[in-house]
């Protein structure tokens, strides 16, 4: 009976690598099902206190928003706004309102892109108290300084109708008396530099910043941050369509509820949100996965969330003043969140925290977003067990290590160290690469990529250089190893960044189960295959497809100028804000690649054979030449 069962394990492991690709397949085809209204679920709010939209607006202050967006045309210049003189005017605004405000001062450096050049920032900041309660909470309604004095490109990017709009809330609020907690009006300079100086700074963490980065302590605090609004818009006017913004640094999203309060805010004012620029669901999916995996903030809101505070982001082009009624919109829109936030009595916590966005309007929570990732490691995992039962895939049950002294495990170890030395090095090369890209005047992005595809080519041909490695280890031995870590890789992965596991197995778990290929094809077009196939799933070969699947690229040379851009961008986010994307490429992704790239060359090269085969033969051959002899 025993021998039966061991008998249909290994017919039914001998089709793993055919299992195993139907298993990805269904996998695919599940996360694109999920897309579908049948099998997601529509939003709902779960704290109840929020009751979005049930309080009617008051704001009817159009002439405030008309008046602040003509000053603010005046003085938002890119000369008053690095002199700090807007940003002094701002505050001069803010104590006429009655707020508490102040500037906050900070210096930003970074040798290796600004060399010994040193930057300086001027934050300003209102605080308006609240009249209902102790002041220990506060709720932050913030935007960038971008100032810009000609280029239609760059008047996109402008935030005139953000601040003109934020002043405007100020005086309104100031005029409230049902404000159970403060408001916190930040505008900050230099993009994320800026607003983690201030968030720091705020909870008394100074001490904590990055070197690159010091800041003055703020003469004026609040209570705890319940939740954060980035607003980054042109105009006053014209919401009726504007972008939502979620993901957080390495993928953090908010709690579901917040997010829902928005929407549903917004839809009650005939504002149209989009997410990610897409309204076909599958898409939708795929985008958000790719921007969760990319590890980067959608929007200022990002930086928020590792300090586990809610935060969602708004933007859109806007307009200026058109009609009093489209005006009142985006006062109203901002009134109302502020409304329903002001309802709380906790902290968010009744919703989901780890979801998936397949609509505006629509998630799959994490319990049904996850199984796709489990049944793509049952498929390493079936090739893992293959390579044990089955002799290391040769089918020959001798060639089975008796110990890790048998001559297997060591060349194998040896490999995955040196797998991860090339990991290691691309990690701490990117310093280097830049470096030298400014000694010869290239652009720093440029630079670094060309330096980690140096890495890469020294990987892909580490097996041409030390071929007596590779020939040292057994075939499915290092077939185990690849399966093994890849598996171990991406499930240590998806604890932290799910997005980045899914995306990173979909094209690298197929190639690790067909990178020695079946026996049946010939060896050289198994090769051939084998090589198009792991070049393609490379690291550089996923970010240009990344770059491609983003949107961000219509060409070679385009898709190549995306990739400069997201492989510095990754790199620096990881030493600035604590993004551990480009880590986890490094140290986890890499190695793996590389060592199912060897397991390529591992099953193209013959093996020496061992001693005691060798010996087997000689003997067998002597004892065919006595035969003939004795017969004369």
């Amino acid at each position: 009976m025993t021998g039966k069962i061991e008998t249909t394990i290994k017919v039914f492991l001998s089709y793993h690598r055919f299992v195993g690709i139907l298993l990805i397949v269904g996998a695919i085809g599940y996360m694109v099902m999920l897309s579908d209204p049948q099998f997601n679920n529509r939003c709902y709010i779960s704290e109840k206190a929020l009751s979005p939209g049930v309080v009617e607006e008051q704001f009817n202050q159009v002439n405030f928003i008309n008046d602040y967006y003509a000053e603010v045309q005046k003085m938002y210049t890119v000369k008053n706004l690095e002199s700090g003189k807007f940003q002094k005017w701002l505050e001069e605004e803010m104590q006429k309102i009655g707020l508490h405000a102040y500037t906050q001062n900070f210096t930003f450096s970074y040798p290796l892109i600004l060399g010994e050049k040193k930057l300086q920032g001027i934050n300003a900041v209102g605080i308006s108290r609240a009249y209902r309660a102790a002041r220990t909470e506060a709720l932050v309604l913030m935007t960038p300084l971008r100032a810009a004095d000609s280029g239609a490109a760059s008047h996109e990017r402008r935030t005139d109708g953000s601040v003109a709009l934020m002043l405007a809330l100020a005086k309104f609020f100031r005029r409230q008396t049902h404000w159970a907690k403060d408001t916190i009006f930040l505008f900050t300079e230099m993009e994320t530099v800026g607003l983690q100086a201030w968030l720091y700074a705020h909870h008394g963490e100074s001490s904590l910043l990055k070197p690159s980065i010091s800041v003055s302590d703020p003469p004026h605090r609040s209570g705890s941050i319940q939740a954060a609004v980035a607003l980054e818009f042109a105009g006053v006017s014209g919401w009726q369509r504007a972008r939502l913004h979620v993901e957080g640094v390495n993928g953090v999203l908010p709690n579901l509820d917040l997010v829902n309060t928005v929407v549903r805010i917004a839809g009650k004012h005939g504002v149209r949100l989009e997410l990610h620029g897409s309204d076909r669901q599958p898409a939708l999916l795929l985008r958000s996965l790719l921007y969760q995996a990319s590890g980067s903030p959608a929007s200022l809101h990002g930086l928020f969330l590792p300090f586990d505070i809610p935060a969602v982001g708004l933007s859109g082009e806007g307009r200026a003043a058109a009609s009093s009624s489209a005006t009142r919109t985006a006062g109203a829109v901002v009134e109302a969140i502020w409304r329903s936030l002001n309802n709380l009595q906790e902290r968010f916590h009744q919703s989901f925290f780890f979801y998936a966005l397949p609509a505006i309007d629509r998630y799959v929570s994490i319990g049904d977003y996850t199984p796709p990732l489990g049944v793509v490691l049952l498929a390493l995992a079936l090739a893992a067990i293959d390579s044990l039962v089955v002799g290391f895939g040769d089918g020959d049950a001798s060639t089975k290590p008796k110990s890790a002294g048998g001559g297997v495990v060591g060349p194998v170890a040896r490999l995955c160290v040196m797998a991860g030395c090339f990991g290691l090095l691309a990690l701490v090369a990117p310093a280097y690469f830049i470096r030298t890209a400014a000694a010869f005047r290239i652009d720093p992005g440029a630079g670094m990529l060309i330096g980690l595809l140096a890495v890469q080519a020294m990987a892909a041909a580490f097996p041409l250089m030390f071929p007596n490695m590779i020939v040292a280890c057994h075939p499915g031995a290092l077939r185990l190893a690849a399966c093994l870590s890849l598996g171990l890789s991406l499930g240590a992965v998806s604890l932290v960044n799910f997005g980045l596991a899914f995306l990173s197995a979909l094209p690298l778990a197929p190639v690790c189960l067909l990178a020695a290929g079946p026996d049946r094809l010939p060896a050289v077009l198994r090769f051939g295959i084998g090589t198009v196939a792991l070049a393609a799933a490379s690291p550089i070969g996923l970010l240009l497809g990344g770059c491609y699947a983003a949107g961000g690229a219509r060409s070679l040379v385009s898709a190549w100028t995306c990739a400069e851009y997201g492989a510095l961008q990754g790199y620096v986010e990881g030493q600035l804000l604590g993004s551990f994307t480009y880590r986890l490429n490094c140290l986890m992704l890499l190695p793996c690649w590389l060592l199912a790239w060897c397991q390529l060359f591992a099953r193209a090269w013959p093996r020496p054979a061992a001693p005691a085969a060798a010996a087997a033969a000689a003997e067998e051959t002597s004892t065919e030449s006595e035969e003939p002899a004795k017969d004369k």
